[in-house]
Protein backbone atom coordinates (compact mmCIF):
# COMPACT_ATOMS: atom_id res chain seq x y z
CA UNK A 1 0.00 0.00 0.00
CA UNK A 2 1.17 3.51 -0.74
CA UNK A 3 0.91 5.51 2.90
CA UNK A 4 1.27 8.86 2.63
CA UNK A 5 2.89 10.57 5.49
CA UNK A 6 0.99 11.78 7.98
CA UNK A 7 1.16 15.52 8.11
CA UNK A 8 1.55 16.61 11.69
CA UNK A 9 -1.05 19.63 11.79
CA UNK A 10 -3.51 19.67 14.85
CA UNK A 11 -6.40 20.73 13.72
CA UNK A 12 -8.70 20.64 16.63
CA UNK A 13 -8.58 22.22 20.32
CA UNK A 14 -10.71 19.32 21.62
CA UNK A 15 -12.47 16.51 19.61
CA UNK A 16 -15.71 17.84 17.88
CA UNK A 17 -14.53 21.48 18.70
CA UNK A 18 -14.31 24.31 15.49
CA UNK A 19 -10.77 23.79 13.20
CA UNK A 20 -8.35 26.27 14.04
CA UNK A 21 -8.22 29.44 12.00
CA UNK A 22 -5.07 29.39 10.12
CA UNK A 23 -5.73 31.92 6.96
CA UNK A 24 -4.96 28.56 4.63
CA UNK A 25 -7.67 27.39 2.80
CA UNK A 26 -6.82 24.31 1.91
CA UNK A 27 -5.50 22.96 5.29
CA UNK A 28 -8.81 24.26 6.70
CA UNK A 29 -10.27 21.93 4.47
CA UNK A 30 -8.43 18.99 5.04
CA UNK A 31 -8.93 19.54 8.67
CA UNK A 32 -13.05 19.44 8.12
CA UNK A 33 -12.08 15.92 6.82
CA UNK A 34 -9.84 14.66 9.20
CA UNK A 35 -12.37 16.35 11.70
CA UNK A 36 -15.39 14.16 10.45
CA UNK A 37 -13.30 11.20 9.75
CA UNK A 38 -12.58 10.93 13.60
CA UNK A 39 -16.46 12.26 14.72
CA UNK A 40 -17.88 9.49 12.24
CA UNK A 41 -15.44 6.41 13.23
CA UNK A 42 -15.35 7.01 17.21
CA UNK A 43 -19.55 7.53 16.98
CA UNK A 44 -20.74 10.60 19.62
CA UNK A 45 -20.42 8.28 22.20
CA UNK A 46 -16.83 7.47 21.09
CA UNK A 47 -15.89 11.35 21.25
CA UNK A 48 -17.65 11.40 24.51
CA UNK A 49 -15.83 8.40 25.83
CA UNK A 50 -12.23 9.77 24.48
CA UNK A 51 -13.32 13.15 26.07
CA UNK A 52 -14.34 11.76 29.40
CA UNK A 53 -10.81 9.40 29.77
CA UNK A 54 -8.36 11.82 28.63
CA UNK A 55 -5.86 13.48 31.19
CA UNK A 56 -5.77 17.01 29.06
CA UNK A 57 -7.89 18.62 26.72
CA UNK A 58 -6.94 17.26 22.99
CA UNK A 59 -6.61 17.68 19.63
CA UNK A 60 -6.54 15.60 15.68
CA UNK A 61 -3.38 15.26 13.85
CA UNK A 62 -4.41 15.17 10.13
CA UNK A 63 -3.79 11.90 8.59
CA UNK A 64 -4.55 10.13 5.69
CA UNK A 65 -8.14 10.44 4.24
CA UNK A 66 -11.21 7.67 3.91
CA UNK A 67 -11.48 7.64 -0.06
CA UNK A 68 -7.66 7.43 -0.51
CA UNK A 69 -7.95 4.42 1.83
CA UNK A 70 -10.49 2.90 0.00
CA UNK A 71 -8.57 3.30 -3.08
CA UNK A 72 -5.35 1.52 -1.80
CA UNK A 73 -7.76 -1.05 -0.35
CA UNK A 74 -9.35 -2.09 -3.26
CA UNK A 75 -6.15 -1.84 -5.17
CA UNK A 76 -4.64 -4.39 -2.22
CA UNK A 77 -7.32 -6.45 -2.51
CA UNK A 78 -7.32 -6.91 -6.33
CA UNK A 79 -3.85 -7.82 -6.58
CA UNK A 80 -4.85 -10.93 -4.64
CA UNK A 81 -3.95 -13.99 -6.34
CA UNK A 82 -6.16 -17.43 -4.85
CA UNK A 83 -3.31 -19.82 -3.67
CA UNK A 84 -0.15 -18.22 -3.67
CA UNK A 85 2.16 -18.56 -1.56
CA UNK A 86 3.84 -14.98 -1.31
CA UNK A 87 3.52 -12.72 1.87
CA UNK A 88 1.54 -9.54 1.08
CA UNK A 89 3.00 -6.42 2.09
CA UNK A 90 -0.04 -4.80 2.98
CA UNK A 91 -0.62 -1.87 5.56
CA UNK A 92 -3.41 -0.22 6.20
CA UNK A 93 -3.94 3.45 6.80
CA UNK A 94 -4.07 5.52 10.08
CA UNK A 95 -7.62 7.55 9.07
CA UNK A 96 -8.18 9.25 12.83
CA UNK A 97 -5.56 10.52 15.46
CA UNK A 98 -6.43 12.34 18.69
CA UNK A 99 -3.34 13.44 20.68
CA UNK A 100 -2.96 15.42 23.73
CA UNK A 101 -2.24 19.28 23.00
CA UNK A 102 1.29 20.53 23.16
CA UNK A 103 3.27 16.80 23.07
CA UNK A 104 4.90 15.13 20.45
CA UNK A 105 2.70 13.78 18.05
CA UNK A 106 4.02 10.59 18.42
CA UNK A 107 3.25 10.02 22.33
CA UNK A 108 -0.44 9.43 24.23
CA UNK A 109 -2.39 8.92 21.17
CA UNK A 110 -5.33 7.09 20.24
CA UNK A 111 -5.48 5.56 16.85
CA UNK A 112 -7.50 4.01 14.42
CA UNK A 113 -6.68 2.30 11.44
CA UNK A 114 -8.25 0.37 7.80
CA UNK A 115 -6.85 -1.04 5.10
CA UNK A 116 -6.21 -4.34 3.36
CA UNK A 117 -5.50 -7.87 6.14
CA UNK A 118 -2.07 -9.21 5.50
CA UNK A 119 -3.62 -12.26 7.33
CA UNK A 120 -7.14 -13.89 5.80
CA UNK A 121 -10.01 -13.95 7.78
CA UNK A 122 -9.35 -17.75 8.76
CA UNK A 123 -6.31 -17.29 9.93
CA UNK A 124 -5.59 -19.03 13.45
CA UNK A 125 -5.66 -16.10 15.35
CA UNK A 126 -5.09 -17.12 19.11
CA UNK A 127 -2.33 -19.66 18.47
CA UNK A 128 1.22 -19.53 20.23
CA UNK A 129 2.92 -16.79 18.55
CA UNK A 130 6.33 -15.20 18.77
CA UNK A 131 5.59 -11.52 18.31
CA UNK A 132 3.01 -11.08 20.78
CA UNK A 133 2.79 -12.66 24.84
CA UNK A 134 -1.10 -12.80 24.20
CA UNK A 135 -3.45 -12.87 21.30
CA UNK A 136 -7.15 -13.36 22.13
CA UNK A 137 -9.42 -13.89 19.25
CA UNK A 138 -13.36 -12.81 19.41
CA UNK A 139 -16.10 -14.47 17.47
CA UNK A 140 -18.57 -11.78 16.61
CA UNK A 141 -20.21 -13.57 13.37
CA UNK A 142 -19.95 -14.84 10.22
CA UNK A 143 -18.11 -11.53 8.45
CA UNK A 144 -16.51 -9.99 11.25
CA UNK A 145 -13.59 -10.99 14.15
CA UNK A 146 -11.84 -9.55 16.68
CA UNK A 147 -8.77 -10.07 18.26
CA UNK A 148 -7.14 -8.63 21.26
CA UNK A 149 -3.34 -8.65 21.75
CA UNK A 150 -1.21 -7.50 24.34
CA UNK A 151 2.62 -6.53 24.16
CA UNK A 152 5.34 -5.52 27.40
CA UNK A 153 1.92 -4.72 29.05
CA UNK A 154 0.51 -2.63 26.16
CA UNK A 155 -2.77 -3.76 24.34
CA UNK A 156 -3.60 -3.67 20.56
CA UNK A 157 -7.18 -3.98 18.86
CA UNK A 158 -7.99 -5.74 15.33
CA UNK A 159 -10.95 -6.39 13.80
CA UNK A 160 -11.67 -8.11 10.51
CA UNK A 161 -14.60 -7.76 8.15
CA UNK A 162 -15.05 -9.66 5.28
CA UNK A 163 -15.67 -6.91 2.43
CA UNK A 164 -15.83 -7.70 -1.29
CA UNK A 165 -13.91 -5.47 -3.63
CA UNK A 166 -15.82 -5.36 -7.68
CA UNK A 167 -13.36 -6.50 -9.62
CA UNK A 168 -11.06 -8.77 -7.51
CA UNK A 169 -10.85 -12.61 -7.71
CA UNK A 170 -13.43 -14.48 -6.09
CA UNK A 171 -13.11 -15.57 -2.38
CA UNK A 172 -11.64 -12.09 -1.97
CA UNK A 173 -13.28 -11.27 0.68
CA UNK A 174 -12.24 -14.01 2.94
CA UNK A 175 -8.67 -13.98 1.59
CA UNK A 176 -7.84 -10.20 2.24
CA UNK A 177 -10.69 -9.16 4.42
CA UNK A 178 -10.60 -5.58 4.98
CA UNK A 179 -8.61 -4.58 8.66
CA UNK A 180 -9.14 -1.73 11.13
CA UNK A 181 -6.95 -1.37 14.45
CA UNK A 182 -7.22 0.77 17.83
CA UNK A 183 -3.80 1.71 19.62
CA UNK A 184 -4.57 3.34 22.47
CA UNK A 185 -1.54 5.34 25.02
CA UNK A 186 -3.93 8.30 25.08
CA UNK A 187 -7.26 7.42 27.75
CA UNK A 188 -7.06 6.18 31.01
CA UNK A 189 -9.48 3.79 29.83
CA UNK A 190 -9.01 0.05 31.56
CA UNK A 191 -10.21 -3.14 29.94
CA UNK A 192 -11.09 -4.01 26.50
CA UNK A 193 -14.72 -3.61 26.30
CA UNK A 194 -15.11 0.21 25.22
CA UNK A 195 -12.12 -0.29 22.46
CA UNK A 196 -13.97 -2.96 21.29
CA UNK A 197 -17.04 -1.66 20.79
CA UNK A 198 -15.72 1.39 19.71
CA UNK A 199 -13.66 -0.19 17.15
CA UNK A 200 -16.86 -2.08 15.77
CA UNK A 201 -18.50 1.47 15.13
CA UNK A 202 -15.58 2.28 13.25
CA UNK A 203 -15.68 -1.23 11.25
CA UNK A 204 -19.57 -0.35 10.71
CA UNK A 205 -18.80 2.85 9.59
CA UNK A 206 -15.80 2.10 7.56
CA UNK A 207 -17.64 -1.09 5.56
CA UNK A 208 -20.41 1.41 4.59
CA UNK A 209 -17.37 3.89 3.10
CA UNK A 210 -15.59 1.13 1.35
CA UNK A 211 -18.58 0.21 -0.63
CA UNK A 212 -18.36 -3.37 0.40
CA UNK A 213 -20.14 -5.23 -1.79
CA UNK A 214 -21.48 -8.43 0.22
CA UNK A 215 -23.02 -5.50 2.81
CA UNK A 216 -21.52 -7.40 5.88
CA UNK A 217 -23.31 -7.37 9.12
CA UNK A 218 -21.27 -5.51 11.37
CA UNK A 219 -23.47 -5.23 14.79
CA UNK A 220 -22.65 -2.78 17.57
CA UNK A 221 -21.32 -4.41 20.31
CA UNK A 222 -18.83 -7.18 21.22
CA UNK A 223 -20.83 -10.36 22.21
CA UNK A 224 -21.14 -11.02 25.85
CA UNK A 225 -18.25 -12.60 27.28
CA UNK A 226 -18.47 -16.33 28.30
Amino acid sequence: MRLSPAIPLLVTLLLGSTACSSGDTEGAGTGDRTRKACEDLLGSAGEKWVKENSPRDTGLVDVQDIESAKTDFYDDARSWKPGSKALPSFAESELCRVVVRGQERHTSRLSISFGASTFPFDSPFGEKSDVYDEEKPIHVNADVKLVVRKDDGTYDYSVYVKCRVPGAPAGQEAGVPLAGSMTDTLTRATGPDPHLRYLLHSARVAAGEFGCRNHPVVPASPPAAG
